[in-house]
């Protein structure tokens, strides 16, 4: 039983940093906490799976311009 208390200790911890860190960083109004948990919730899901997400590549950089002086 104190395997389990532990557990659920851990569980109640991650639920609250989760929920906290959402609401500093996507607003403490209801909009805001219920749109950046479903960001945050997929991103952390993204990161678990593994899956990778579809980034499009930089463009290249161009060389400086040469002006005369």
């Amino acid at each position: 039983m104190r395997l389990l208390s532990k557990i659920l200790w851990f569980l109640a911890f991650l639920a609250a940093t989760f929920i906290w860190m959402v609401l500093f960083e996507h607003g403490f109004s209801m909009q805001g906490f219920s749109k950046g948990v479903r960001e945050e919730w997929q991103a952390l899901s993204r990161m678990v799976t593994g899956a990778q997400t579809e980034t499009t590549p930089a463009p290249a950089p161009t060389p400086p311009s040469k002006s005369k002086p």
